[in-house]
């Protein structure tokens, strides 16, 4: 009979089991703090239930007494166990640290050690006096039971007392999920109570039915977790969240009363944290008249400055009511942010935008100003009070503003826009602004265009007088000049008198290098302010080829050695050509020996992998002086650079993110070094347009190095305003060329076998390279 009533222990002892193992594996996606310590739980009610069934199974004492040993430890720890999950399963597991957790141990572990002494006979203070009784129902183990159990029974009526008062709790405060949840785990705990009460009043003397009660239990919870989806959503999920939130929140009843806060919610009271519960809100809150005004809602928000230890802290609260209606039944909800440091922020920047020299303002979709800053005074002579709320185009001169306001049209379709215009002053004068338009209208914090403008008059006036003056330099300097020359000419052709050709020689040349002087800065001008200014791959072999060509015919007595490529591609502008030919300009026009000798070379470097390209030559070299102000950046009465040609490639290198770099070499002369991105060759439809560039840039080269020889008489006035008008042909008007001593033309050209990317990196020596005469 025994072993068909140990089949209800067994069966009850697989139902806890089934529940350890599918918390463990099919909601494995739980928190583990809440699924680890509900598997625990049941694997010490399988491991009762399997060894009380094991118990009434077996016909010896003594094998009784070892299935007795086992499930009795498991029944000691299973309330503790019980406990602590309902403190998890509450969100209460702060409670839980590891000393409350070895204090928890004690007790189950004092009573388990206790059951196994009484087993062996040692002390019966627990369990003692064991028997065996045989029954027309079956074989049962008897005991006697100590002083210590009744104690044990009161520890366990209290962890169990504790344990439901918690889940009790959830019932109250919570709804949906929360409530079925707790009513489902409830239930189960239940139906062991009760059945080892059963157990304790004695209507089964010799049978134990609370393993059975766990198996029931265990259907219950199984129930729970199809139906109710148990564990899908848990208490602890809000209350780790609630008191997790950066935001304070306060709950408040029907009267004010506080019934429920988080701790970051603790700066907005004014007394300790054991007296904010139960108490009025506007009683021991900061501001307590705006918290009055905040729940009758004759405020939407309350800003509120809480002092600490020196320091002040910004918060914004506010209130939503808690009611089916438009009422607040049941109370409400208070949040509290932390706006301490958007405040700073704020201020931050409110600052910056005071102090700015520049005027920042804020117009609507009409070009009205919405706000200005205080600069408006110092950049316009308007105080801000007058400017906000005027239409902005209004104050811009006529001849600009139909432009601006087109271009403002557009600002809604495009992220950002930049103009110069002419604005009215207070004083009645025009200011030139530079602004920079950003659309904000969508932002619902700015809700507008914001506008950044700066007086730049001086410097408009500064560019205006520098081109009336580069006009002079490139017109009427360059044609008096001419008429200089003319007369020279003339002067020459009239004398015999060797003393005075010579002072008519000296008047040419100071004449010439007048005119090169003024060539030279419109070329300057020229490269550097125009349209064609964008960095591109160019193929810099030809272009030292043809700018070293043209050179040739310029310069019969030039020798050049090179030491070049096939082909070699870097990132520049199209100045490249121009930059190279500055630099074999300023090695000859200083150069002291009777035959010139320039280097030059295109190598890419092993250590950084750019391009360099090498000028080197036999002349004196560059003095320290100007090298120092080349490398400064700007001149001074003891450093400065005699002419305009280094000052040209240091900018067109600038433009092009190269470098520049001056080497001495050993003995004569000078290296310079100057150094590129490398690029790749491009599309052929943008190599044919980067050739056609080329074409064009070497053509505006090529007059300006012709009108550098001419010299002739005075021009119209018709024709002062176009520099191609200006320019004469070497040949014409009485030039000089018949009377120039031609000379021996050499060239030499080497081109070395090796790749373009070859690591030898060679430096063309113009003293040891070989002369070869242009005749042969």
């Amino acid at each position: 009979m025994t072993q068909m009533i140990a089949v209800f222990p067994f069966v009850a002892g697989a139902l806890c089991a089934s529940v350890t193992i599918i918390v463990l594996l099919r909601y494995r996606f739980y928190a583990r703090r809440v699924r680890i310590p509900f598997a625990v739980l049941n694997l010490a009610c399988a491991i009762w239930a399997t060894a009380y069934g094991f118990q009434l199974m077996v016909p010896l004492l003594g094998e009784k007494l070892l299935w007795f040993s086992l499930w009795q430890v498991a029944a000691a720890f299973t309330p503790t166990l019980w406990f602590v999950f309902t403190l998890v399963y509450a969100g209460d597991e702060t409670i839980l640290s590891r000393r409350s957790v070895a204090a928890l141990c004690i007790e189950p572990t004092v009573v388990a050690i206790l059951g196994l002494v009484g087993v062996v006979g040692i002390s019966d203070l627990f369990v003692g006096d064991f028997g065996r009784i045989s029954t027309s129902s079956g074989v049962f183990l008897s005991m006697t039971h100590g002083p210590l159990y009744n104690v044990h029974l009161l520890y366990v009526s209290a962890l169990l007392l504790v344990g439901s008062v918690v889940m009790g709790r959830l019932l109250v405060r919570g709804d949906g999920n929360y409530r079925r949840g707790t009513v489902v785990l409830l239930s189960a705990a239940s139906i062991p109570v009760f059945a080892f009460a059963m157990q304790l009043l004695g209507p089964f003397p010799r049978f134990d039915v609370t393993p059975i009660a766990l198996g029931l239990s265990s259907i219950v919870v199984l129930f729970g977790l199809r139906s109710d989806d148990l564990f899908d959503v848990t208490p602890v999920a809000r209350d780790y969240v609630f008191s997790e939130m950066r935001d304070g929140m306060v709950v408040l009843d029907d009267r004010g009363r506080v019934v429920e806060l988080n701790p970051a919610a603790l700066p907005l009271f004014t007394v300790p944290q054991e007296e904010i519960i139960g108490s009025h809100i506007a009683d021991i809150c900061h501001n307590s008249l705006g918290m009055y005004a905040l729940l009758d809602a004759d405020r939407s928000r309350l800003d509120i400055t809480v002092e600490d230890d020196g320091e002040k802290r910004y918060y914004e609260a506010t209130a939503t009511p808690l009611g089916s209606g438009e009422g607040h039944d049941r109370g409400w909800a208070l949040v509290l942010r932390d706006t301490t440091e958007r405040r700073r922020t704020e201020a931050k920047f409110r600052t910056l935008i005071e102090n700015s020299r520049d005027l920042i303002s804020v117009l609507d979709a009409d070009g009205n100003h919405t706000y200005a800053s205080p600069a408006s005074k110092h950049v316009l002579g308007i105080p801000r009070s007058e400017l906000e709320g005027s239409n902005s185009f209004k104050q811009i001169h006529p001849d600009d503003r139909e432009d601006i306001r087109s271009q403002f049209d557009t600002v809604e379709s495009r992220d950002t826009i930049r103009a110069e215009f002419r604005h009215k002053h207070a004083d009645g004068s025009w200011r030139v602004l530079d602004a920079v338009a950003v659309n904000l209208l969508d932002d619902p914090a700015v809700g507008g265009i914001v506008i950044n403008a700066r007086d730049v008059t001086s410097r408009h006036r500064y560019e205006q007088r520098l081109r009336v003056l580069n006009r002079i330099l490139r017109h009427d300097l360059r044609n008096d000049m001419n008429v200089i020359l003319g007369h020279a000419d003339l002067l020459g052709e009239m004398t015999d008198d060797p003393k005075r050709r010579a002072h008519v020689k000296t008047i040419q040349q100071k004449a010439k290098s007048l005119v090169s002087l003024g060539e030279r800065a419109r070329e300057i001008d020229r490269t550097l302010h125009g349209e064609d200014r964008e960095r591109r791959p160019v193929e810099v072999t030809d272009v030292i080829a043809e700018k070293l060509e043209a050179m040739q015919e310029s310069n019969p007595s030039l020798v050049v050695n090179t030491h070049l490529p096939d082909e070699q591609w870097v990132l520049a502008t199209n100045h490249v050509g121009t930059a190279i030919t500055n630099v074999v300009d300023n090695a000859l026009e200083h150069n002291d020996r009777a035959i010139p000798r320039v280097g030059i070379s295109v190598s890419k470097s092993i250590h950084t992998d750019e391009v360099e390209i090498r000028v080197v030559d036999n002349g004196p070299g560059i003095p320290a002086s100007e090298l120092a102000a080349l490398e400064a950046g700007t001149e001074t009465q003891l450093q400065h650079v005699s002419g305009l040609g280094l000052w040209l490639v240091k900018w067109i290198l600038a433009g092009s993110h190269a470098t520049i770099e001056f080497e001495e070499r050993s003995g004569r002369g000078t290296a310079v070094v100057m150094r590129f991105q490398p690029a790749s060759p491009p599309e052929r439809d943008e190599q044919d347009e980067s050739a056609e560039d080329d074409t064009t840039a070497a053509t505006a080269d090529t007059i300006g190095t012709e009108s550098e020889r001419t010299h002739g008489t005075d021009e119209t006035d018709e024709t002062r305003d176009t520099d191609e008008a200006d320019e004469r042909s070497p040949d014409g008007n009485g030039g000089s060329e018949s009377e120039r001593e031609r000379k021996q033309h050499v060239y030499s050209t080497h081109i070395p076998d090796a790749e373009d990317n070859s690591d030898e990196e060679t430096e063309t020596d113009p003293d040891r390279q070989e002369t070869v005469s242009a005749d042969d």
